[in-house]
């Protein structure tokens, strides 16, 4: 299922990702994050984040999604949508029954509450934001759209270590971000 919220984002279908890879970008992403905190002394349920990451846009594999900033200028759609991704993650609960708590596992992925919630989301906004860099679409604006919505899930974390920890991680991803440029992948290899 393409990722149809980069079409609404302006990005040409044929540029867009779809959920397998993003899933697999945010899994990845969201285990990294989680090694870190880890790291630092944070506690954090690591596999707990992982199968967040894994099944957090399942939802959406009926009908795609909508994009962030059409979802922030239009509450309604943005509601309508979430109601969308609930009733399609009832519907998958039936085949998935069998995974101890997979209605938990679908509510915590939607509903973000919880500090493994916390850190996937965090995974998937970095996630989208990166790829939207990677194809050259990226503007300022993405940025700090991304970045105030990260810093205001902190708010939620409930281990301070954890907090800290991704605030320093969101901080210093915001200024990689903001300063990558658009080297071509081999250029300094060119040199030798």
């Amino acid at each position: 299922m393409p990722q149809t919220g980069y079409v609404l984002s302006g990005i040409h279908s044929s540029l867009a990702s779809d959920l397998a890879e993003h899933h697999y970008l945010v899994a990845i992403t969201g285990w990294y994050i989680a090694k870190l905190i880890r790291q630092s002394g944070g506690k954090i349920n690591t596999e707990r984040v992982l199968e967040i990451c894994l099944i957090h846009d399942l939802g959406e594999l009926f009908g795609g999604d909508i994009a962030m900033p059409y979802a922030k200028a239009n509450p309604v759609a943005r509601k309508l949508a979430k109601q969308f991704e609930r009733e399609n993650q009832k519907f998958l609960t039936g085949f998935l029954a069998e995974i101890n708590q997979v209605q938990l596992l679908f509510r915590d992925a939607l509903d973000v509450k919880s500090d493994e919630a916390i850190v996937a989301k965090v995974a998937d906004y970095i996630e989208v934001t990166e790829y939207k860099n990677y194809i050259g679409r990226l503007t300022d604006g993405d940025v700090a759209m991304v970045v105030k919505k990260m810093t205001k899930m902190l708010e939620g974390l409930k281990n301070k270590k954890v907090r800290s920890t991704l605030a320093r991680i969101i901080d210093e991803w915001s200024v990689a971000i903001l300063a990558s440029s658009e080297i071509e992948l081999f250029e300094e290899a060119k040199k030798l």
